[in-house]
């Protein structure tokens, strides 16, 4: 069955980075809160980052050969599958959750 989710990095340009986690959906504001954290102090460098994040998110399967994925999509295809989406908007510093359409700051998320 899993608990997919997929977390959307939105950094402005057209083609997105996901990654999609098998397992994420039941844990995943703490998960991102702990991941926010940690990338804070690159904040505004985009690809730094993302791809802080997603080690946070991914550090205790990095080197499992299933439970996460990684990919790029267009912004036309952002929410269009089936699992829990959520999109965290880089230059804005807003996470958007699609299934409820609830938008945060990052900061409400690390200090909630």
């Amino acid at each position: 069955m899993g608990a997919r989710i997929n977390f959307v990095f939105d950094d402005g340009t057209e083609s997105l980075v996901v990654l999609y986690s098998h397992w994420g959906e039941d844990t995943w504001e703490d998960d991102l809160t702990g991941a926010l954290v940690h990338a804070q102090p690159r904040k505004g460098d985009h690809s730094y980052f993302t791809r802080m994040v997603i080690s946070y998110l991914i550090q205790d399967a990095i080197l499992d050969e299933t439970g996460y994925g990684i990919y790029a999509i267009g912004r036309d295809h952002v929410g269009k599958g089936f699992d829990k989406t959520v999109v965290l908007d880089l230059l804005h510093n807003t996470i958007t959750d699609l299934d409820n359409q609830e938008t945060i700051s990052f900061y409400e998320r690390m200090y909630a």
